[in-house]
């Protein structure tokens, strides 16, 4: 076995001189009389076979790099693993995992044999062993390809990522779209891409070179917006696939880039720096307005970080769309602040289309939320989930439990508090236990402690805990894996039931919805509910072909 790299103290490298897209669409073109053919794959999805929930979403990052390279000239394509065989859901070898979308056999047929470079979106990190074993089976049977990886998970753990998949050429840490552009230029110019900043790789010698983080686009309004007529669009409404409540015709927007905030759970600052980008709100609407006339779609998923920071620009949006008449329903599924979700702003989002609301506390404990930096008040949080519950939002609220210096008692606030807002009308509540997500301080400390030693199959798949309530692992000083999974049990069986409980019109409402093909969720655990159900058909259905 590749040993694991040793741990090295976290630093957040803020990238300087920030790129203009105009001048890196210029100086990094195709070349004139070659043809230059690059792939963008977006593997298949990779869940624990007992999984409750799993996201499938249309791969905005590879969309945008896509876009970019067509605009600099080059000829591009999006393997899309998940998205060209949505529908396809299968239990692994192994039989411990479900992978959703292309087979390996099916993406090595998709590969085209005149492409030069290969680029590779690496997310999340729980895919690792799986994405890594796909890499290393596509080089071997296409060993002139050139692969280059980049992501979340990439930008994470670069030298593990190249000492333990040989397969991979080059690796982009951080913001991607004009680091692969400016990495693809100098390949098919022939010159040396070495001291590309942002560029990871092994050189001769087998040491490992990092050329820091990319440099953050400074210009994000002048970003194509993202390549879809290379995806296969349709597939995504067929199941009514969505990361948060699903309308029929979902589609994915991003309004902002990066996070002000340095959680001590979250990669964000090692893949983004704290630099907070916001883009033009007009050019937003635009890009809404496009997706519209382009793509039919019904609703907006706003994948951002943290979508709202600043209450003005969230005014001057929602006055943009009312300017224009634009009526979309539009969503925040991935958790915001509350910090500038006051009275008038809430009232705004509602009044233009906002249907589905998601607080991230984490916590309901202040001394928790002090010690992994959260930087907010649990009475701000409460206030603010009231006055969305009035102006008639459907809200989430996202804790997490567990962190490592966390007492029962912190526990026990979070979980009294998720309770008391199941009572006043919360529509949805998740609770993780935590795990040190690779490229978190939090991981990084336990890292040099010596609390995760190797980082080897078993702890990526670990990471799966996020939605599967058997798997019991705690990094806890107080607490082990089984007394955190009896309480994430109890924690949100008791929210849901006095959710539903206090409001049976709800219940009324599910139990209609699962006998019916066309349901129409109305929170997150009505719509996971109904996702659930459509893997169990696609499980049967494969169980049927197989036996036939």
């Amino acid at each position: 076995m590749i040993p694991t790299p040793p741990a090295k103290p976290l630093r957040f490298v803020e990238p300087v001189n920030p790129i203009s897209v105009a001048e890196a669409l210029t100086a990094f073109a195709a070349p004139a009389g070659r043809a230059c053919r690059v792939q963008i794959l977006r593997p298949f999805g990779v869940y624990s076979r007992r999984s409750y929930s799993s996201i499938v979403t249309l791969p905005i990052g590879p969309a945008y790099l896509a876009a970019v390279l067509e605009q600099a000239g080059y000829g591009v394509e999006i393997i899309d693993g998940m998205g060209e065989a949505v529908d396809s859901l299968r239990i692994s070898d192994d039989g411990r995992f479900k992978i959703q979308g292309l087979s390996a056999a099916q993406i090595l047929s998709r590969i085209d044999p005149r492409a030069t470079v290969l680029g590779v979106s690496l997310m999340f990190s729980q895919e690792w062993p799986h994405q890594r074993d796909l890499i290393a089976r596509i080089k071997h049977a296409y060993p002139q390809l050139i692969i280059v990886v980049g992501g979340e998970h990439a930008t994470a753990v670069p030298e593990l990522v190249l000492r333990t998949c040989p397969a991979i050429t080059y690796l982009v840490r951080g913001e991607g779209e004009l680091t692969f552009l400016q990495l693809v230029s100098a390949i098919f110019r022939n010159q040396d891409p070495h001291g590309i900043g942002g560029l990871c790789f092994l050189d001769r010698d087998g040491a490992f070179v990092a050329n820091g983080l990319s440099k953050r686009i400074a210009d994000v309004d002048s970003l194509p917006y993202p390549a879809w007529h290379l995806c296969k669009v349709d597939n995504y409404f067929s199941g009514h696939f969505s990361q948060g409540i699903s309308y029929g015709r979902n589609m994915p927007v991003l309004a902002t880039r990066g996070c002000p905030y340095q959680c001590t759970f979250c990669s964000n600052p090692f893949m983004w720096t704290t630099r907070y980008i916001m883009r033009d709100p007009a050019r937003v609407v635009d890009e809404i307005q496009h997706l519209i006339d382009t793509y039919k779609i019904d609703c907006i998923d706003f994948t951002d970080l943290t979508a709202i920071v600043k209450k003005d620009w969230t005014l001057a949006f929602c006055r943009e769309l009312l300017r224009r008449n634009i009526k979309i329903t539009w969503q925040l599924p991935t958790g915001t602040r509350s910090e500038a979700l006051d009275r008038e702003t809430l009232q705004a989002i509602y009044d233009t289309g906002c249907s589905f609301l998601v607080y991230a506390p984490e916590s309901a404990s202040q001394a928790t939320l002090d010690l992994i930096k959260k930087r907010l008040r649990i009475g701000n949080i409460a206030k603010s989930v009231l006055q969305a519950l009035r102006v008639g939002h459907t809200v989430k609220i996202n804790f997490i439990i567990g962190f490592p210096h966390e007492k029962r008692w912190g526990v026990m606030q979070t979980l009294w508090f998720a309770w008391r807002m199941g009572i006043r009308g919360v529509n949805d509540c998740n609770i993780a236990i935590y795990t040190p997500y690779p490229g978190s301080e939090s991981f990084d400390e336990m890292r040099r402690a010596g609390v995760i030693k190797d980082l080897d199959d078993e702890y990526f798949h670990s990471l799966l805990i996020q939605f599967d309530f058997t798997i019991l692992k705690s990094v806890s000083r107080n607490m082990s894996g089984w007394e955190l999974g009896l309480y994430r049990v109890l924690g949100m069986g008791v929210f849901y039931a006095l959710s539903y409980g206090v409001r049976p019109t709800r219940l009324i409402r599910l139990l209609r919805g699962v006998l019916r093909r066309d349901f129409q969720a109305q929170n997150l655990f009505e719509q996971r509910v109904h996702d659930y159900i459509v893997r169990v058909r696609m499980l049967r259905k494969r169980s049927s072909r197989s036996a036939v």
